[in-house]
């Protein structure tokens, strides 16, 4: 097997924070995360320098920037690499997503908003979930839209299955939070009324306003597998059942 020579970049010690570019695709910066940062260069100084492209892009090091700033520093010390295009935001935003990874891993949210800003699927439910952040948990919203989270929502390639009946759901679920509270219309029990949803009535519009009558229902009474993980589905699929049986009945 052939030796194959692994790419190195530069090291400056010094490098101006002036002309950093901090990234638009990356992840909020949270001030505790930078505070924290903050005492430990205090304590222990540079111990690790921050990566960015020859342009001065910011690949990875956002919040020891932040903390750099919070300590009045004029220059930090960053590791330069000049194999990675930064002007392309998908390039930049996948090695992003990969160094930062191996620090804290990104969640949910994370991957929606920084794919929100070239992926229109991604933008639609980014902006969804912004309007319904009080009702819905990201984690719902995401799945109401692109289905169970996968390796293909990470990598930026997710799309909306059906734009109708999502928006139709999120609708629905979000005036049931709004009316009973996440108290009754908890996230665990929303989730397996989405599967319900896609995977037993796909389109089926009247059994789902059937479903979520009786959802309701359930709420108003206190119903005890209004908030019971394994009492919530089985209850579900059976006013579903009945449902079915009584429209086939007035058909025949």
């Amino acid at each position: 097997m052939k030796k194959q020579e692994i790419k190195r970049g530069d090291y400056n010690a010094f490098y101006p924070i002036s002309e950093l570019k901090l990234a638009n695709v990356n992840r909020d910066r949270v001030l505790k995360h930078a505070e924290n940062f903050k005492s430990k260069l205090n304590e222990f100084n540079w111990m690790m320098p921050i990566v960015i492209s020859s342009r001065g892009d910011v690949i990875e090091g956002h919040h020891r920037i932040e903390s750099a700033k919070l300590l009045l520093q004029k220059t930090i010390p960053a590791y330069i690499v000049d194999w990675i295009d930064t002007e392309i935001e998908t390039k930049h935003l996948e090695s992003i997503i990969s160094l930062n990874n191996g620090n804290k891993p990104w969640n949910t949210l994370d991957y929606l908003k920084a794919y929100s800003t070239n992926f229109i699927d991604y933008k639609v439910v980014y902006d969804t979930y912004l309007k319904n952040s009080n009702n819905i948990s990201v984690g719902n919203v995401v799945n109401l839209f692109f289905g169970k989270t996968t390796k293909h929502f990470k990598k930026g390639d997710a799309v909306i299955k059906n734009h109708k009946f999502s928006f139709y759901l999120v609708e629905k679920i979000s005036n049931l939070v709004a009316k009973y509270g996440k108290t009754y219309i908890q996230a665990y029990c929303v989730r397996e009324m989405i599967k319900i949803a896609f995977e037993k009535t796909y389109n089926d519009y009247k059994a789902l306003d059937f479903l979520f009558k009786e959802y309701a229902k359930l709420a108003k009474t206190d119903h005890p597998a209004i908030a019971s993980i394994t009492r919530f589905r089985p209850l579900m699929e059976l006013y579903l059942v009945e449902f079915n049986i009584k429209r086939n009945a007035k058909q025949n």
